[in-house]
């Protein structure tokens, strides 16, 4: 019987399980064509279940609806081969069929289920790892890896990928310290391993480190920009940190580069980067011209998906900023049948916060200043359930801060403001805190209270 790199049994012919361990090392490396390799397998091998499983989850993962026929057709494929296969494909059967009804905590709750029979199980722990950061679960982002972790063979192939996802599940759980040492262990093992320098990034972010952010990210952008499906993203946090540092220019000119020409490409984490990096610019005041109504465009042929709360909202960024009234209709219409028709996780998500935030950003669009503190300021800790790093989900406290002063509530935006600067203490942060009546001169408050 095949087994995988892992020594995992594989129902299924050799040459499937050498497609499942090249469409491993694909994923893992945010490179190549996982699905195509998976793909191919199967038309030659169709009782390759965990194939056509497979295939089912990255199609969910990337933001498909559980309906599209590209993952019924999948899902269809792997359940006429279940039959002969083991107990652990069969669980990833369920677990694709949990993630495609709307179940994501399910689907996550049987993944570790393998994980805990089959620690080496590839699949199953990146399918986690994914999983938790769409839910938002930063704790569960690094404990998966952990428990795992002692289970990998140190000189596998792999093994690196690995330490660079906990690396960033380190980093998404405060661990900064060891978030860097594991990060940057795992790009000793592979220079181009984008998402372990993508973690080192998000610490560097974190820390307010901007000037050795640029540099790191732009020395390794050769590396990082290989792996086309992250290659946008790392250069999203490349813009983070120029906005920090006002050098507007460049970030323009990277998005008219990278971005804008990848937008028809409908890859929806490149979609989210393009609506968050031109709405921080907005917020630091430049304006962004015409760059708005294109990336609008492609955004609302998801405008009736609601796969995740996170997507939706930036679709809300986009259309508003864009100026289409039809459009922003369209998807309050839109998310106000998914209230009342919809299930699942994510669904309980938007009814619970998520909608309350769309509407706040709407607002802020709109000039409603003090309807959009109304709407987000109370909801503001919980929308770590939205999903997406903390990086991303600071584009909300940033709005939030803006909708308070452009309303005049200056001591709300003074104080978070000063909330702020305690924790990212950039000379961005300062000047924008002594420019609503702080002390111009703050200091980052010291060691002892940090």
């Amino acid at each position: 019987m095949a087994k995988d790199a892992q020594g995992l049994v594989v129902t299924a012919s050799a040459e499937s399980a050498a497609a499942l361990d090249r469409a491993v090392s694909a994923y893992f490396a945010w490179k190549g064509d996982p699905i195509g390799e998976l793909q191919g397998a199967v038309d030659q091998d169709p009782g390759f279940s965990l194939g056509s499983s497979a295939i089912a989850t990255l199609f969910l993962l990337s933001g498909f609806r559980g309906d599209n026929p590209k993952v019924t057709a999948a899902l269809a494929a792997a359940g006429q081969a279940i039959a002969g296969a083991t107990s652990r494909e069969a669980r990833h059967l369920a677990a694709a069929k949990a993630w495609a009804a709307g179940e994501i905590v399910d689907a996550t709750h049987i993944w570790e289920s393998i994980l805990i029979d089959y620690p080496t199980d590839a699949l199953a722990l990146r399918f986690a790892h994914d999983s938790y950061f769409c839910l938002g679960q930063s704790l569960s982002i690094r404990d998966s890896i952990a428990r795992v972790l002692p289970a990998w063979d140190r000189q596998g192939e792999n093994y690196g990928y690995v330490l660079g996802q906990y690396a960033f599940g380190l980093e998404e759980a405060g661990e900064l310290r060891r978030a860097e040492r594991v990060g940057n262990a795992a790009i000793d093992r592979n220079a181009g391993d984008a998402w372990a320098i993508h973690a080192v990034a998000h610490v560097l972010e974190t820390e307010s480190r901007q000037t050795e952010g640029i540099a790191f990210l732009k020395a390794s952008r050769p590396a990082w920009s290989q792996a086309h499906a992250l290659a946008i993203h790392n250069g999203w946090h490349l813009a983070l940190y120029l906005i920090e540092e006002g050098r507007f220019e460049e970030v323009l000119a990277d998005y008219d580069r990278y971005i804008a020409p990848r937008l028809a490409e409908d890859f929806l984490l490149d979609l989210v980067d393009a609506s968050a990096l031109l709405w921080r610019m907005e917020l630091a005041g430049v304006d962004v011209g015409g760059r708005w109504a294109p990336l609008a465009t492609q955004w609302l042929t998801h405008v009736d998906d609601h796969t995740l709360l996170f997507n939706d909202l930036h679709i809300a960024l986009a259309v508003s900023r864009a100026g289409d009234h039809e459009a922003i209709d369209r998807l309050r219409d839109s998310l106000d049948e998914y209230a009342r028709d919809g299930r699942g996780d994510n669904h309980d998500v938007t009814v619970g916060v998520g909608r309350r935030l769309i509407d706040g950003m709407l607002a802020f669009a709109d000039d409603a200043y003090s309807r959009a503190v109304e709407l987000i300021l109370p909801v503001r800790y919980r929308v770590i359930s939205i999903g997406g790093s903390h990086a991303q989900r600071d584009l909300v406290t940033q709005t939030l801060i803006a909708a308070a002063e452009r309303s005049g509530q200056i001591n709300l935006a003074r104080a978070l403001l000063a909330e702020r600067l305690a924790v990212r203490p950039t000379e961005f942060t300062r000047l924008h805190y002594a420019r609503v009546g702080g002390t111009a001169s703050a200091q980052t408050p010291p060691s002892d209270i940090r």
